[in-house]
């Protein structure tokens, strides 16, 4: 299914100037809109920033991905792993999440300085929303029929499931899709940490200009490249269950949609701990690559972790 066994023909080596030239690519598109952002003085945090940093910063590894393997002449959708897959694995990708959000809050409440709230009209007051949307907001939660955190998870599905995951396609086109066939032949581990470790330097430039960690931009960066090193695991293992980067797209979309709910439950200390790009998500990504190793070794009929090359898109 997903790896090779040891009667099969080795796999070639990594074609690093294909990488290299998608890696070029992917950086240099992304990093000089950012940089064009900060010139025109954008404020990321706004509606229109979030749009300008989807259309221009989180597509451009799907469009390097897409030129690359053009340019190479392969098949763009064989080569990026755009096709249905096993749809049962792309239902895991997107509900996933509930569970490593559930799980980022119960680590950070472990933490400490940190304790769980359900104080909703604190966190909006803390966006800086005035008085009279707060009221309006909690007024709207509190005609809910159910605990507003069911009211979170449905809206935060809904997303992944849509507007979010077309968002996170332009990422992971070219993370979980063209990089991850390319680097295939380095194993489970060395793809994922690698991937990993590229993801999370960049995001670089938005981090600085005060995305994901207004308070500390600069250890951000730091801490945003341990979060994705310590959750690529979980990406890798779905796409390659899946057969599709449908799948890392859907977590993904998935895991935007709901993550904040780690900052909205947890009190006490800023996003470099409570985010679930921070330490409490670190943890929490920590615990889910447990979890899908233990599945590969204990209930999977065909190891993909143990190191041997990968055959993700077959």
């Amino acid at each position: 299914m997903s790896s090779r066994t040891a009667a099969e023909p080795a796999f070639d080596a990594v074609d690093t100037r294909k990488v290299g030239a998608f890696l070029a690519l992917a950086f240099g598109i992304s990093w000089t809109s950012a940089g064009a952002l900060y010139v025109a003085g954008v404020e990321l945090q706004t509606i229109a920033g979030t749009v300008l940093v989807v259309a221009l910063f989180m597509w451009a590894p799907a469009i390097a991905a897409i030129l690359v393997q053009y340019r190479a002449g392969g098949s763009i959708r064989d080569g990026c792993g755009l096709r249905l897959g096993r749809p049962r694995w792309l239902a895991v990708g997107w509900l996933a999440p509930l569970a490593l959000v559930a799980a980022t809050i119960g680590v950070g409440a472990l933490l400490p300085g940190v304790s769980v709230t359900t104080d909703y009209a604190a966190f909006l007051l803390d966006l800086g929303l005035p008085q009279a949307q707060v009221e309006e907001a909690i007024a709207q939660l509190e005609a809910f029929p159910g605990p507003p955190a069911l009211l979170f998870a449905v809206q935060g599905l809904g997303a992944g499931l849509t507007i979010n995951a077309l968002a996170a396609l332009g990422e992971e086109l070219g993370w979980r899709g063209l990089l991850l066939e390319e680097l295939s032949p380095l194993g489970f581990w060395k793809v994922s940490v690698l991937t990993g470790a590229v993801w999370g330097l960049w995001h670089a430039p938005i981090i600085l200009q005060g995305h994901n960690f207004p308070e500390a931009p600069i250890v951000g960066v730091f801490v945003m490249t341990v979060a994705t090193v310590a959750v690529s695991p979980v990406y890798t293992y779905l796409t390659v269950r899946a057969e599709s980067v449908l799948a890392a797209a859907f977590f993904h979309g998935s895991f935007n949609g709901l993550g904040a709910l780690s900052v909205v439950y947890l009190a006490g200390a800023g996003n470099l701990v409570t985010a679930p790009v921070g330490i409490a998500g670190i943890g929490a990504a920590l615990l889910a690559t447990g979890a899908c190793v233990a599945h590969d070794r204990i209930v999977a009929a065909e190891a993909v972790t143990g190191g041997e090359p990968l055959r993700p898109f077959l």
